[in-house]
């Protein structure tokens, strides 16, 4: 099993950074391994295509590349807040952030997900919605959730 860390999508440092340390701290306690994903939503990774309006008319090429680059950008968020992120893997996707978030803990059998989440009215979450909401009402193992200010 592993500590599933989500990292990136518009976080500042300060939160992405208390996210990724508590996940840490949970990856050494369960003596775990760690695994940082960036998500590229659907809608972002359309916009850079070229007119193209469906995954499905994307080759996997392009697909694979900012699957890619989201993992690199995992990478740099995690190094620059770990002091030693030797044992972390990382992992991108492009997908609906929720959806592949489960589905990413789902397939590296994680033990927690862990992700930031941002305080909101309760009008707020039930008119707008969140990923971290979504993610918490669809999966199938414990979300620990890092609340930002």
């Amino acid at each position: 099993m592993v500590i599933l860390v989500v990292v990136g999508g518009g976080e500042d440092s300060e939160d992405v950074a208390e996210t990724i340390t508590v996940a840490a701290d949970m990856a050494r306690v369960y003596e775990e391994e760690l695994i940082a994903l960036n998500v590229i939503s659907n809608d972002e990774f359309l916009k850079e295509q070229q007119g193209k309006t469906s995954i499905a008319d994307v080759r996997s090429e392009p697909i694979e590349r900012y699957e890619n680059e989201a993992a690199a950008r995992a990478k740099t968020l995690v190094e620059g807040v770990l002091d030693d992120p030797t044992n972390v893997t990382y992992m991108g996707r492009v997908a609906d952030p929720a959806d592949g978030i489960v589905k990413v803990g789902q397939e590296v059998d994680a033990r927690f997900i862990v992700i930031g989440a941002r305080r909101k009215s309760p009008v707020g979450k039930a008119i707008f919605g969140s990923t971290t909401q979504s993610v918490l009402l669809s999966a199938d193992r414990p979300v620990v959730t890092v609340m930002e200010e």
